[in-house]
């Protein structure tokens, strides 16, 4: 684990909240989950406490954003959007319920490989690759038309934005076809194109991808179905290619810059001229 020792102290500090922690009657299992800006793990106990479920997801906050996660996930809530339910806040922690599901990340990510392009795909499971993105269109979507801002002094609409938008913070459960959102520490007011750019950005720099591929077309057919569909469901808001385009190429520079990829800068004219052809 990162850090075993906030781990340790994590656990101390939430046995008065959860005293099965504490008690030599329950037994757990935790496991980290992936996070490049908190220390997340999986808590699941052998039996479940008598108020508490078997399993949750604790999130260490090591920055000042735990409040921007906490009242974002109160007011998805009410306005009935699919996001986890918090189970508990004691300020570094918040505990919430373990969604169960696949992130779409893997999901689409993992089909992908050794395919040149969606129609290659069994029809069963192109279908349901469609219908993650069709879904995580419509979720963001009505996020941005049930949250949106007039400023005055802009001319333009703003919109909540989700922030830091990636595929893995999306949870698809086939069983009862529902698209959960997770993760809202970075949500900020802006264009709605900025969460739209996200998107497409992880489509297009997650493996397989533009890092591995001349010309990765089954994730450019996935960024139109996922436009079209937006707009589609949305009539509040105007498609700007160009807006879109420059806020992708951004997304990918702070990914390359992230990960300490080979790769230089990404040209905004070599990659409008690329993409443009696909989108």
């Amino acid at each position: 684990m990162k850090s075993q020792k906030l781990v340790n102290k994590a656990i101390a500090d939430l046995k008065e909240s959860i005293p099965e922690l504490g008690d030599r009657n329950y037994s757990y299992n935790i496991t980290e989950l992936p996070s490049k800006k908190n220390i997340v793990f999986n808590l699941h106990f052998d039996k479940k406490p008598l108020n508490f479920p078997k399993e949750s997801i604790v999130k260490i906050f090591n920055r000042p954003n735990i409040a921007i996660e906490y009242n974002i996930l109160i007011r998805l809530k009410n306005q009935n959007f699919h996001v986890p339910q918090i189970l508990l806040l004691k300020i570094p922690y918040l505990v919430l319920e373990k969604v169960n599901g696949v992130n779409l990340c893997d999901f689409i990510n993992e089909n992908l490989i050794k395919v040149e392009k969606l129609n290659d795909l069994d029809s069963n499971l192109r279908n349901k690759m469609i219908q993650c993105v069709e879904s995580l269109a419509k979720w963001l979507a009505q996020l941005h038309e049930k949250n949106i801002v007039r400023k005055k002094e802009f001319s333009e609409i703003f919109v909540l934005n989700k922030g830091d938008t990636r595929l893995r913070d999306f949870i698809m459960d086939f069983s009862g076809d529902t698209l959960y959102g997770v993760d809202f520490e970075d949500a900020y007011e802006g264009s709605h194109i900025d969460d739209l750019a996200w998107i497409c950005c992880s489509l297009l720099d997650t493996e397989p991808g533009i890092f591995e591929m001349d010309e990765p077309t089954h994730k450019t057919d996935l960024i139109n179905i996922f436009l079209r569909k937006y707009y589609q469901t949305s009539s509040s808001f105007q498609f700007d290619f160009n807006y879109l385009a420059e806020k992708i190429i951004e997304d990918l520079n702070v990914v390359i810059e992230r990960r300490n990829l080979p790769y230089g800068v990404i040209s905004k004219a070599k990659f409008i001229e690329d993409i443009s052809k696909e989108i």
